[in-house]
């Protein structure tokens, strides 16, 4: 079977990705900064030092790259920081995996690239994110972010090798409440990117895919036409959309949300990679109603 290597191991994604992955019977590779204890083969690498990711990529055939600064480290690491980290870092992954001659690259992107192109044209609009829009980053991350899909894009036509650029929604650990409410706000469950990394893996394997670039976030089923209302009060569309999930919420505490700008399409991904997410919003809410001792411990929950 095909050796998966995995950078950022020890992180969020990371710790998801690595059950899902050797589940589905790929040889594990594991590098992170940090020490972690895994049954797996770990190297603990800084993705800075070019020298030392070299050797570890002998026998690799798929990398999956989730190493980096994230959104929430905005208001703690500096702009230098976040470049250095989240471009020279993906430069020497990719380099490494170029000269050593993997069949296949995944780059954990960010619907963070979309920047200003998020921004409602309309107070009673809503912005659907779909992977051609405008690509106008408002902060460090997401400009470090859609430079490592253009430096992906290079290796592609480079190097030959196929690649996949993932855009996540926020799969960052909260709280219960928080976590299920997040999830209509571009939010999404770390095991479904999980399985959106292996079903990238396996596209590539199978031949099917070069270069792409795909959203991945919960499955909502807002539309444009919702926007009047996602604007004012996003309840009403709820209960349009989720049966008796509004009585719910209020049940527990929920009596209002606030109104929400934007939504992440991902049928590009269900048409590339057969991705349909399972820990949406509807699996949250049989979560909630089968744990009647669950109440939000805040009004709105998010954000």
């Amino acid at each position: 079977m095909s050796k998966v290597l995995i950078t950022g191991a020890a992180g969020t994604l990371g710790q998801a990705l690595i059950p899902v992955i050797a589940g589905a019977g790929y040889h594990l590779e594991l590098v992170d900064i940090q020490p972690i204890e895994s049954e797996y083969e770990f190297h603990q690498i800084d993705i800075l030092d070019a020298d030392a990711l070299s050797p570890v990529m002998e026998g690799v055939d798929f990398v999956i790259h989730a190493a980096g600064l994230h959104g929430i480290h905005l208001s703690t690491r500096s702009p230098r920081e976040f470049y250095s980290i989240n471009l020279t870092g993906t430069f020497n992954v990719w380099e490494a995996s170029a000269q050593a001659g993997i069949k296949g690259f995944v780059f954990c992107s960010s619907v963070s690239v979309y920047g200003e192109s998020r921004r409602p044209p309309r107070e009673d609009a809503v912005v659907a994110l779909s992977e051609n829009m405008p690509l106008l980053p408002s902060d460090i991350y997401g400009l470090t972010k859609f430079l490592g899909e253009e430096m992906s894009r290079y290796y592609v036509r480079r190097y030959g090798v196929p690649a996949v650029a993932l855009r996540l929604g926020m799969f960052t650990p909260e709280p219960f409440f928080r976590h299920g409410i997040r999830l209509l706000y571009g939010g999404v469950d770390p095991r479904d990117v999980a399985q959106a990394v292996l079903k990238s893996i396996q596209a590539m394997e199978a031949g099917k895919i070069r270069w792409e670039v795909l959203n991945i976030a919960s499955e909502v089923p807002f539309t444009k036409e919702d926007g009047p209302q996602l604007r004012k009060n996003p309840l009403p569309v709820l209960d349009k959309y989720y049966k008796d999930a509004v009585n719910l919420l209020k049940e527990r505490g929920v009596e209002r949300l606030y109104p929400i700008h934007e939504f992440i399409p991902i049928s590009k991904a269900e048409e590339k990679l057969g991705f349909r997410p399972e820990y949406n919003f509807s699996w949250w809410l049989q979560e909630l109603e089968q744990h009647p001792d669950y109440r939000t411990p805040k009004n709105p929950p998010w954000p």
